[in-house]
């Protein structure tokens, strides 16, 4: 695999996996902060849910954003690892 072509699919699954990933994390704590500081009769009254269900949900956020985020950062080293690979090949 060339460098400029590693590259590219590097940056590609940058911005389709990790600015996505980023973002479901910070809002997955956004959501795990307001379940953990809402009050439970508060928290009933505004949103009809109980504590447990929207904590859940910011941690499934979080997860969800880490495996997201993982993936460019897999893709450079696979590609980085294999350019390596490619160069210590001697020509025949």
């Amino acid at each position: 695999m060339k460098k400029t072509s590693s590259l590219i699919i590097t940056i590609i699954f940058l911005v389709l996996c990790g600015i996505p990933g980023i973002i479901s994390c910070l809002g997955g704590m956004f959501i795990a902060v307001f379940g953990l500081s809402a009050d439970k009769a508060q928290l009933k009254l505004d949103t009809n849910l109980d504590q447990g269900p929207v904590i859940l949900t910011g941690v499934g956020g979080i997860c969800l954003g880490l495996i997201l985020a993982a993936i460019p950062i897999l893709i450079w080293l696979w590609a980085t690892r294999h350019k390596s690979v490619e160069e210590t090949k001697e020509p025949q």
